[in-house]
Order: C-alpha cells, then sequence, then structure tokens
C-alpha cells in the first residue's frame, strides 16, 4: 500500500469514529479530559522511548560493519511502546472491565520487561 493510500485509511478510521467521540464527550465530559490527558502522557512516553533509542545508537548506526544490532533495538522499542500501553491501559476511563489479570502487575508485565531488558542486554553484550 502506497503512503497516500495508509493515509487515507487512517482519516477514513478517523472520520467514521468521529460521531462516537461527540457522543462520548457529550456523556462523559470528564473521563473524555482525562482520556485525553492520558493519551498525550503516554506519547510523551514514546517520545522518550524514541529519545532513549537514539541515544544508544552508535554513530555509525547499526549496519554492514558495525554489529548490526536493528533487531535488538526494535525488541527494545516494541517492548517498550507496549509497557507503556500496558500501563495506559491500567488507568484509563473505561465502561467495559479488561480481564483482571491484567490490571495487577503479573505474566504480561513480566514478559514485556523481560522483552525490553533481554534485547538491552544483548544489545550491549556483544
Amino acid at each position: 500500500m502506497t503512503s497516500l493510500g495508509v493515509l487515507l485509511v487512517v482519516l477514513a478510521v478517523l472520520v467514521a469514529n468521529m460521531p462516537a467521540v461527540v457522543q462520548q464527550w457529550r456523556a462523559d465530559r470528564s473521563g473524555s479530559i482525562k482520556t485525553l490527558e492520558l493519551l498525550i502522557a503516554y506519547l510523551v512516553y514514546c517520545a522518550l522511548g524514541v529519545a532513549l533509542i537514539i541515544l544508544i545508537v552508535p554513530e555509525g548506526g547499526t549496519g554492514e560493519g558495525h554489529d548490526d544490532k536493528a533487531l535488538e533495538l526494535t525488541g527494545v522499542a516494541f517492548g517498550w511502546i507496549m509497557y507503556g500501553g500496558l500501563t495506559l491501559m491500567r488507568v484509563v476511563p473505561r465502561y467495559r472491565e479488561p480481564p483482571r489479570w491484567l490490571m495487577r502487575f503479573g505474566i504480561a508485565d513480566v514478559v514485556v520487561l523481560v522483552l525490553i531488558f533481554g534485547c538491552l542486554a544483548a544489545y550491549f553484550w556483544a
């Protein structure tokens, strides 16, 4: 799919969800405001993850001749975003409860943290 196609799909999804967003804004304004605040906090969290990746990438890059470490860095970035999403899911206002095992520190947290720190260890080890 071309870049224009992806843009059109994203815009179509946004337009299709607009009536529900407006209805939610009218029905639960304080919950909508809290959701927006948490979304901004999540975007800042993701930006910190990008900054972390940029800081640990060597000057010469990770390509040929520089020990290809792109897979490890991708694992760190993916784990970082997933852990932020897991934390966000626990604090954002909701109308249906997710499974109880996701709402407490448990196996989901351990898996994501092992991914993050395992990839960081693999990146710095070799």
